[in-house]
């Protein structure tokens, strides 16, 4: 017998995937940028004196979110470990026989990793650093959970079914 996700966790998980996915989409927009028209900025050129822009680098919460990208790293394989050799409820992670295995870990390393090089695009253009970690904590925290409750879930026996 398979094990089923109770309906409030799938309700759950969707929900946070989805929060997940717009706060990337929200991320890559541009913080803001208002355009002038052309004769604007000639004027402004005009009357401002010729010095060396300044360019200053917001990196304000950079090493957070690379410690974030570390925790959801970890507790990613902690949920892909504690999974293996299990049955699987998710039919696109399941392998053969129905268990995690191999392919479903290659399929979420991949999802994790186009999930950081997304971030990686999105960051390049908006700094937002930390609200991309606390994005970045909070799925850590679920796929920990995720992991803390597979723990629970005995493997099934061994053999042929």
């Amino acid at each position: 017998m398979r094990y089923r996700f109770q309906s409030w966790v799938v309700a759950f998980v969707t929900w946070a995937t989805v929060a997940l996915l717009l706060q990337g989409l929200v991320a890559a927009q541009d913080d803001g940028a208002v355009s002038s028209p052309a004769a604007g900025r000639e004027f402004v050129t005009a009357i401002a004196p010729r010095t060396p822009p300044k360019i200053e680098a917001n990196r304000s919460g950079r090493a957070l979110w690379i410690a974030s990208v570390a925790a959801l790293g970890v507790a990613n394989i902690a949920d892909a470990r504690s999974s293996w050799s299990k049955d699987e409820a998710n039919h696109v992670l399941a392998g053969a026989g129905g268990t995690f295995g191999a392919k479903g870990a290659a399929i979420k390393g991949g999802i994790n990793a186009a999930w950081i090089v997304g971030q990686m695009f999105a960051l390049r253009k908006n700094h937002a650093y930390r609200s991309t970690a606390i994005v970045n904590f909070a799925a850590a925290s679920i796929f920990g959970a995720l992991a803390y409750r597979n723990r629970s879930i005995p493997a099934p026996p061994s053999g042929l079914r």
